[in-house]
């Protein structure tokens, strides 16, 4: 008997081109979403510090303005705490949320529209219109001083090195 070979088609071991951009978008996505989270998660020290605080500051005067009610930032300097809430007529201070600082930083003291306060508590007040209290937080850290400047028009927080005096920002055309 005569057998015949049935044709088979003689396929070359690999992955077709479609198969390797599909595995190939998938790693793609995959490290997008790492190199993110990656850069969130090593920040640390001054910077992470300015920009929690810049982000949580312009939460709070968005807050301000759109429900037309001036909101207030109490920073208690004696136990290096900041609190969010609003002035209330009948039970004053009405505490909204928390603002945490770094744990490696603590509350030297705040000035307030050229007011010092190096102990105690003070307020800083967001008020509906835009505005803001002109602000100078100071940190004490490990070796170092970080002041925080709050901007009194448009709220935006920069940071410095060492401990800035409120007669040093004069000269950047900041309201006195």
């Amino acid at each position: 008997m005569r057998t015949f070979p049935v044709p088979t088609s003689r396929r070359i071991k690999g992955f077709t081109l479609v198969e390797l951009l599909i595995v190939i978008l998938i790693i793609s996505i995959f490290i997008t979403f790492a190199s993110v989270n990656w850069n969130v998660a090593t920040k640390k020290g001054k910077e992470a510090l300015l920009e929690d605080f810049s982000i949580k500051v312009a939460l709070i005067r968005e807050d301000a303005i759109s429900h037309y009610e001036n909101r207030v930032l109490e920073f208690d300097v004696t136990n290096s705490e900041a609190r969010v809430g609003r002035l209330d007529i009948k039970n004053g201070f009405v505490e909204t949320g928390l603002l945490h600082l770094a744990e490696d930083y603590r509350i030297k003291d705040v000035v307030v529209n050229g007011q010092v306060f190096p102990q105690g508590k003070c307020y800083v007040t967001f008020h509906a219109s835009g505005m803001v209290d002109r602000t100078l937080v100071h940190l004490e850290g490990s070796s170092e001083y970080y002041s925080l400047i709050i901007n009194p028009l448009t709220a935006k927080v920069t940071g410095e090195n060492g401990y800035t005096e409120e007669t040093s920002l004069k000269g950047r055309n900041n309201p006195s």
